[in-house]
């Protein structure tokens, strides 16, 4: 029969219990006492010899008949001992052979014995009839195949804009920066696709040996969110812009801005603007003029000494030229052929030829690095990069350039921690408070003239929560801030000259004398320059 694992049978005499040992063959697998012990338990067989089995598994190099037992026991007929796997979906049967003598099982036995365990899915008939037609006996054969359930995928979102808003321009080979071709700008026309939506796949379910339904693995749903002037096609799957002008995604919501356009300046002729979207200029701003967007700012002249504000970017194409009354503040990048004279506060970074007596703050990094890269006069900061090709002037004139963050910010940090400990702590003492009242007033026992601190506790309870969320997100904001200052730098292409100031995270030191190609970095509490 081509037997290789040890197997047994039981010889069933009038007065007593054999057994055969049939040893294994080549790299068959021998046979553990256990698996005997357990059958003879299953047969009711309980008066035998372990120790002659046991010495007969270690010593017997061939079939060997021996006496277990001198009790009486019935023919045994052939067993099937059915293993499931803790997943269900695999059924593995070990085959043992009829007492000696008796008539062996069928395929259809054994399918039937399979089905009184309540396995009736994937039975491998195949197997059950292999056994019957060329029986292996004390081997793992796989009786039952569960079907696996087939995993679907996640839904998924196609942005067809540019995302990332940190994009910077191209330099010209002479060093100018390209403002032809911009990348962080993101243009739509009408009935542009902006997003295209993939569908989750729910997968297909699978069944175990028992029958039972096996789900897929959950798969996360997706919808396209939007604002104004974008349609949301019938399916579902696509977002289009309804009108021309910039697209930009907060969060995971698409939004498009009509652009407005100003064909000459922002003059006598206009007055203010303030538009809910970009503004496009293609004159100057003059003096005392302002433009306010909820969007983007491109001016193709020169700005004078007005104001100019954007939620989005601001880009100057010919600069701004501010005569101490200039202001630009934007939520995004700027980027202007020169700053002279101005206000500046910008939430990303700045790109520009050159700095000149302004007040130049940014969040992000501040380069200066065009044709001229210069940053004379003023004061110029930034939390975490400032990189210019000349700072300071051969003249001396006093100008002033900073990274990182004031120490102060740090302390406001511990400041809100504690407070917000402390408003946690009193709204925790509160909500005990409000629900021991109504459980009191629920039984009838609360005192009539303690009724109307529900309410007021309730209304606490509510003031303190508005409280914590807004200190939770100033902290936040503030923690942000901190872990962009970890690495904050000055680094100047050229020149550094005598008469400026270098200032790094609340600390600072004067230049005496000119240096070259340096960078400034804070290391172990100083300021150290270090060859650029």
């Amino acid at each position: 029969m081509g037997y290789k694992n040890a197997y047994f049978q039981m010889v069933v005499g009038e007065s007593d219990v054999g057994m055969r040992y049939f040893p294994p063959v080549d790299d068959g697998e021998p046979l553990k006492i256990d698996e005997i012990i357990e059958y003879l338990a299953d047969n009711h067989i309980e008066n035998y010899n372990l120790k002659l089995i046991n010495e007969t598994l270690i010593t017997a190099k061939a079939p060997v008949k021996i006496t277990i037992s001198t009790d009486k026991a019935y023919q045994i007929d052939e067993k099937m001992k059915v293993m499931v796997t803790p997943d269900k979906m695999y059924a593995v049967a070990r085959f043992y052979p009829p007492s000696e003598g008796t008539k062996r099982a069928d395929a259809d036995e054994f399918e039937r014995d399979l089905k009184a365990l309540k396995i009736t899915n994937g039975i491998v008939y195949e197997a059950l009839k292999k056994h019957e037609l060329e029986p292996e006996y004390c081997k793992n054969v796989i009786v039952a195949i569960g079907s696996k359930p087939i995993q679907g995928h996640n839904a998924s979102i196609e942005y067809k804009f540019q995302t990332d808003r940190k994009a910077k321009p191209r330099l010209n080979d002479d060093g100018t920066v390209d403002f032809h071709h911009l990348d962080n700008i993101s243009h739509v026309s009408k009935g542009d696709v902006l997003a295209v939506l993939t569908k989750e796949d729910l997968g297909t379910p699978g069944k175990d040996i028992y029958g039972t339904d096996v789900r897929p693995a959950r798969v996360e749903r997706m919808v396209l969110k939007h604002g104004k002037n974008i349609e949301l096609t019938e399916d579902g799957t696509q977002l289009i812009s309804l009108v021309d002008g910039h697209v930009t995604l907060e969060g995971d919501r698409v939004f498009v801005s009509d652009n407005y356009m100003v064909p000459a300046d922002v003059d006598n002729s206009t007055g203010d603007i303030e538009f809910n979207g970009s503004v496009t200029i293609k004159g100057n701003v003059r003096t005392g003029f302002a433009v306010h967007a909820h969007g983007n700012v491109e001016i193709l002249g020169v700005v004078e000494g007005a104001s100019i504000q954007a939620d989005g970017d601001i880009i100057l194409y010919r600069g701004i030229q501010g005569m101490g009354k200039g202001k630009l503040v934007c939520k995004g990048n700027l980027i202007s052929k020169f700053i002279e004279s101005a206000d500046v506060k910008v939430d990303g970074y700045i790109e520009t030829d050159t700095i000149l007596h302004s007040n130049v703050i940014a969040k992000g990094d501040i380069y200066v690095r065009g044709k001229n890269g210069n940053i004379i006069g003023g004061k110029v900061r930034s939390t975490s990069l400032i990189e210019a090709t000349r700072i300071g002037s051969t003249m001396g004139t006093t100008t002033e350039v900073e990274v990182g963050t004031d120490p102060v910010i740090a302390t406001r940090m511990n400041e809100i921690k504690t407070t917000i400990t402390e408003k946690t702590e009193e709204r925790t003492k509160y909500d005990q408070l409000v629900q021991l009242m109504r459980k009191k007033q629920e039984m009838g026992v609360l005192e009539p003239e303690k009724v109307p601190m529900i309410p007021q506790l309730t209304k606490n309870i509510i003031l303190i929560d508005a409280d914590v969320k807004k200190l939770t997100e100033e902290y936040n904001e503030i923690s942000e801030l901190l872990a962009g200052n970890a690495h904050a730098k000055i680094q100047a292409i050229s020149d550094v000259y005598a008469g400026t100031k270098i200032a790094i995270a609340g600390d600072f030191i004067h230049i005496h004398e000119d240096l070259a190609h340096v960078r400034f970095t804070k290391q172990k509490g100083e300021i150290k320059p270090s060859p650029f």
